[in-house]
């Protein structure tokens, strides 16, 4: 289904019952063209009990139950980072429109295979980096539009907690995609790229668990123009969670949490500082929503705001920043 008759609601089955789960149906209902009809769980009592918690009317005990719901228009994926790639890929080949949590997939060869099969079954898929489409990053990148720092020399970024240390925990277990770079690393990168542009190199250094998954690592990003992007991703550590973007003019500040921050300040030279603040209803997940909503009325399969190649993109300098830390996942076809 591509749009929708005036007045009419998109329908939404939610794959996956944790925390983002949870907050992503609080951002659904906060949209007057969006409902939530099923949720779908491995687990019959989990699904039941997540549905009943958030009135969902329907609890599927499998994913091919979500799939085959003919009262699901779109699915948003929240499950284990090793279940994104197969799990996106059933819902379009079952005619659903997909927004899939980040990472998109494990690998770029992962990525580039979903984003073919959207192609060929003709339905919307897009990478969830909220912190895209929400007001303070619109309102950074029509300050950087208008060049106020001149030529840009450095952008930071760093975003670390300490994370559980189970072995079994999604962040330290290879079978599940674990790694501080997949889950918090993409931020940061997707920060430098929305300053910077694509980056030419990338040198990465960093210590891994006992499983072989990144804990703590730090990548520094050269461009054509000279520039230059340190990024930092850790679930070792707590680190301040902000962002720089610093220029011959004058230094942009990133407040925490830097990928969905209340506002950012402008300190030019010579200038008295100009803070720019936007409060939040909610987590602002929601608007996100509203560009699936758009591109879907518009007939479009990606988003012009997060392209297919954009999500390529991450996945490919995630797979050589991984090389060289020396994480592999097992379905890795790197060379």
């Amino acid at each position: 289904m591509f749009g929708k008759a005036r007045g009419m609601t998109y329908r939404w089955g939610i794959a996956g019952t944790g925390r983002i789960a949870s907050d992503f149906v609080d951002g659904l209902r906060q949209l007057p063209d969006a409902e939530v009809v099923a949720v779908c769980s491995r687990s019959a009592d989990t699904a039941q009990k997540f549905a009943t918690h958030r009135n969902i009317p329907t609890a599927h005990s499998s994913y091919e139950a979500l799939a085959s719901d003919p009262n699901v228009d779109i699915v948003y994926v929240a499950t284990p980072n090793s279940r994104h790639r197969s799990d996106s890929e059933m819902f379009l080949h079952a005619s659903k429109h997909v927004l899939c949590e980040k990472p998109f997939a494990l690998n770029a060869v992962q990525a580039a295979a979903t984003i073919a099969t959207a192609q060929s079954e003709r339905r919307f898929i897009m990478e969830a980096i909220w912190s895209r489409f929400l007001p303070v990053y619109v309102a950074l990148g029509e300050v950087l539009a208008t060049q106020p720092l001149g030529r840009i020399s450095h952008v930071a970024a760093d975003f670390g907690f300490v994370a559980p240390t189970q072995r079994a925990h999604r962040l330290n277990d290879p079978a599940l995609g674990g790694g501080a770079l997949l889950d918090l690393g993409i931020y940061c990168l997707h920060f430098a790229r929305f300053v910077l542009g694509g980056h030419d190199s990338v040198v990465a250094h960093g210590e891994l668990n006992d499983q072989g998954v990144d804990v703590d690592a730090t990548y520094t990003l050269t461009y054509r123009s000279g520039a230059t992007a340190t990024l930092r991703s850790t679930t070792k550590h707590a680190t301040p969670c902000t962002a720089t973007i610093t220029g011959e003019r004058g230094v942009i500040h990133v407040e925490s949490r830097m990928h969905n921050p209340p506002g950012f300040r402008v300190q030019l030279h010579g200038e008295a500082e100009r803070y720019h603040r936007y409060d939040e209803v909610g987590q602002g997940l929601r608007h996100q929503v509203h560009e699936v909503h758009r591109c879907i009325d518009n007939g479009f399969i990606e988003s012009p705001r997060l392209t297919h190649s954009e999500t390529l993109a991450y996945a490919q300098s995630m797979d050589d920043i991984r090389r060289q830390l020396g994480v592999r996942y097992a379905v890795d076809e790197i060379a």
